[in-house]
């Protein structure tokens, strides 16, 4: 190891200060992280297993993945709970989704960047802990990712997650790396789950918390609107592909986080063109949708065919409506013309942000 490498991962000498309680948890997990990268596992890890900790404070599971930079990226992800393995089953089987890793997971994360990734407060903490860092790649970078929000700082309760899925990371590879029969399951869909027991870590082979309940299906709140609208415009025509997801550009809302709002479009198959869109900023999105969607048809004087949608989340918000208007849904796995027209939308949400 070169002498420069050596000085990558440590502390100035010159910076030693007595920290506060947030500064100790804080310099925990920049050891840890420090740690983790200096064993690199992810060259000998089995590529997406997956493995979970237990966090000593309340007893939820992280699920945790080490990334072995695929796309570049170095670290490890927690997936919190049920949901976020929800989550990172969700974000990897849904491959169309423009940003999916970014709207999709419920994780706490490190990654391993260039200084120039960084942001200001990421530097100034860095420092201000006695941590030098050098080179590519050397630089660890914690962020917490929310479904619709912006990727954001840890809190307290996350520090102290992480660097313990972190320190677990390290020791669940080391023994792997003897003995790749490891994390071998005793049952079939069972995970390894590091858990606190009587002041000592231990293996224990669970069934994941998948989180296996599909939403109410959605009804329009506005009934005398929806018999006006079946009763206004009886022809149908057209089939209009359609499905909702999120802006690519985020807003300030009322706290200090800033979110991503959702934003539905619709697109006739027949004429290639779009019909409508509409960005919904706040959690009653599922109505302004609804709406906006007889809107439309009144603006068109008629109403489709058919619906084409993709997603599970896009048929249980329109279906009852659909079925109300005589409207049938068809599933198909990709939108060929909506995804055309998506793109351009984002492309205009890009320049209207510049």
């Amino acid at each position: 190891m070169t002498e420069a490498k050596k000085k990558s991962e440590q502390k100035s000498p010159e910076q030693e200060v007595e920290l506060t309680a947030e500064q100790k948890l804080w310099a925990r997990l920049y050891e840890a992280a420090s740690a983790f990268k200096k064993q690199a596992s992810w060259e000998w890890m089995p590529e997406n297993v997956i493995f979970g900790v237990s966090n000593p404070e309340d007893g939820e599971v992280g699920y945790c993945t080490i990334m072995n930079g695929t796309d570049y990226l170095f670290g490890l992800a927690l997936f919190r709970g049920g949901e976020g393995l929800e989550s990172l089953n969700s974000m990897m089987l849904d491959n169309h989704e423009q940003n999916a890793w970014l709207h999709r997971q419920k994780c706490i994360m490190v990654t391993f960047e260039d200084r120039t990734d960084l942001e200001k407060h990421d530097l100034a903490q860095i420092k201000e802990l006695g941590f030098r860092f050098r080179g590519r790649n050397a630089w660890p970078m914690f962020r917490a990712y929310d479904p619709g929000f912006v990727p954001w700082t840890l809190d307290e309760k996350q520090v102290s997650f992480l660097a313990i899925a972190l320190e677990q990371a390290i020791d669940l590879a080391a023994r792997v790396k003897k003995d790749n029969e490891v994390m071998t399951a005793p049952q079939s869909g069972q995970v390894l789950v590091r858990t606190p027991d009587n002041k000592k870590w231990v293996d224990r082979w669970m069934d994941p918390d998948f989180v296996l309940e599909r939403p109410v299906k959605v009804e329009i709140e506005d009934r005398d609107r929806l018999n006006d609208v079946m009763n206004r415009f009886p022809n149908k025509k057209g089939q209009w592909e359609t499905e909702f997801f999120y802006a690519p550009v985020a807003v300030k809302g009322e706290g200090e986080r800033p979110y991503y709002p959702r934003l539905c479009l619709w697109v006739d198959r027949t004429t290639r063109a779009a019909v409508g869109f509409h960005v919904a900023y706040d959690d009653n999105f599922e109505q302004e949708f609804l709406n906006h969607f007889l809107q439309l048809i009144e603006e068109q004087g008629v109403r489709p065919q058919k619906l084409i949608i993709r997603t599970n989340e896009c048929v249980d918000l329109f279906e009852k409506t659909a079925q109300r208007l005589k409207i049938r849904i068809e599933r198909e796995s990709h939108l060929a013309y909506l995804e055309e027209a998506r793109g351009d939308l984002f492309d205009y949400f890009s320049k209207q942000e510049g």
